[in-house]
């Protein structure tokens, strides 16, 4: 069940925390509301907090970014497409944790219809970078400005079977101090999810992806959300949270 809230300002915590039953997620409709929805689970006992100036400082983001451009990243076909994208990995806090924001797109649209995703796109002509590239679709996504998003840098590019895709990994804040708002012809509608839910093993299952060459890949997937996480979005997921919480997130994809 979803219900209307406006939450209280208060100093932000990280919590991965496995002693809870209780995952929160947030989907935001309208810029001035949040809509707030509860899902119950069970977790290992395990309890670990961190304070948002500790996670978001230099030296954390400068590890992160370092691990993650030593992973090594898939690769679902032979040959590199020719058209490049970007997306950015949205970082911020909502509930009291630090979250990741995510997309749903429009069931009507031509590609990707009704799936979640980060906000992104094709590099246009007059990007830059493909860092540009994925600033600007954020803000044609969900009309945050860039001006508001603290870059902590990007991953290795992902190599799908139209695009080459960089995953761009920011900071907005706390979500009820933005300004967002969703572009209805693009997004259905954009929702949050706490990072200790990803933590937990028991919320992260795997898939097997066979492309038209005959390769099978296992993939992560994300059942336990308010819509189901899978494809290109769970792996940048997967491999996000493996630099950021090393100690924490560190699921092993089964064959």
């Amino acid at each position: 069940m979803f219900s209307v809230v406006r939450l209280p300002l208060f100093e932000v915590i990280l919590k991965v925390n496995y002693g809870s039953k209780l995952c929160s997620c947030s989907v935001i409709g309208d810029s001035a509301y949040l809509y707030h929805s509860c899902r119950m689970f069970t977790q290992k006992s395990c309890f670990k907090t961190i304070s948002v100036a500790e996670f978001i400082n230099e030296e954390n983001k400068k590890n992160c970014m370092a691990r993650l451009q030593k992973i090594s990243v898939p690769s679902f076909v032979k040959k590199k497409p020719l058209k490049k994208a970007a997306v950015l990995i949205p970082l911020c806090t909502q509930n009291n944790e630090i979250s990741l924001l995510f997309t749903l797109r429009r069931r009507d649209l031509k590609r990707h219809r009704g799936q979640v995703s980060f906000p992104g796109g094709v590099q246009d002509p007059e990007d830059v970078s493909l860092c540009e590239t994925a600033l600007r679709e954020t803000e044609e996504e969900l009309r945050i400005c860039r001006n508001f998003i603290d870059v902590w840098g990007h991953g290795n590019p992902i190599i799908g079977v139209e695009f080459s895709v960089l995953p761009v990994l920011g900071f907005i804040g706390d979500i009820n101090e933005i300004s967002m708002k969703p572009n209805p012809d693009e997004v259905e509608l954009a929702f949050t999810v706490p990072l200790s839910h990803f933590c937990n093993k028991d919320n992260c299952k795997f898939t097997k992806f066979r492309n038209k060459n005959e390769n099978i890949y296992i993939m992560p997937v994300y059942p336990h959300t308010p819509y189901r996480i899978w494809g290109m979005t769970a792996v940048m997921i997967h491999l996000i949270l493996s630099a950021l919480l090393p100690n924490d997130y560190n699921h092993k994809l089964h064959t």
